[in-house]
């Protein structure tokens, strides 16, 4: 029963070692090696043109400047290599919703660009049972139905529960760009909420 006991133990602990490991990928040794090539370095250019979109108090120029960077983020994606296509289908799609919801924000429009997004994730995912891969679309979702439906402190809460998808899954793929731009966003957008917070409540 003792020896059942440590067997478990020493299970628990392989899985959790395991389910880490992408941690431990992203942040090895050879971390500057890796995130200083081409994709990497776009996408850190893509962070930094997408500071200033979560500065906006403007929601108009806030959706045009997040369109750009899903411009260049396209790309970064693209250049990462087969993992990351889901997310690159992921920010074409995005540019088009951008557009859209800053000119209407039709019911039926919004489900258009979401049901595009779920077809194209089944389709360009390596594997769609790999739930990590949920992240990222569901993220999107999330963008999309704050773009569509709602301003200001409630459509950047959205967004900033999307974020958290997006960090998660950023790390998953090892892309130091699209971390970064997750990680500032949550919080400048924290900040952006609470400084209209104080002019408006939710």
């Amino acid at each position: 029963m003792h020896e059942q006991s440590i067997i478990q133990i020493h299970l628990s602990r392989e899985q959790t070692v395991d389910s880490l490991n992408f941690l431990y990928q992203f942040f090895g040794s050879d971390f500057i090696e890796k995130y200083t090539t081409v994709p990497q370095l776009i996408g850190i250019l893509g962070y930094l043109v997408g500071v200033s979109a979560f500065l906006q108090r403007n929601d108009n120029a806030f959706r045009w400047q997040l369109t750009i960077v899903n411009i260049i983020m396209t790309l970064h994606f693209y250049l990462l290599g087969p993992e990351s296509y889901p997310a690159a289908i992921l920010n074409i799609v995005n540019i088009f919703r951008n557009v859209t919801s800053t000119y209407t924000k039709n019911y039926l429009a919004m489900l258009f660009f979401i049901a595009l997004m779920w077809l194209f994730y089944f389709f360009t995912t390596p594997d769609w049972k790999q739930f990590i891969h949920y992240f990222s679309v569901i993220g999107t979702t999330l963008v999309t139905i704050a773009l569509f439906r709602f301003e200001q402190q409630k459509m950047r809460l959205l967004i900033l529960l999307s974020s958290a998808l997006w960090i998660i899954y950023s790390l998953w793929i090892g892309s130091l760009g699209s971390l970064a731009i997750e990680v500032t966003f949550a919080i400048i957008n924290i900040i952006t909420i609470i400084k209209l917070s104080k002019k408006s409540p939710l």
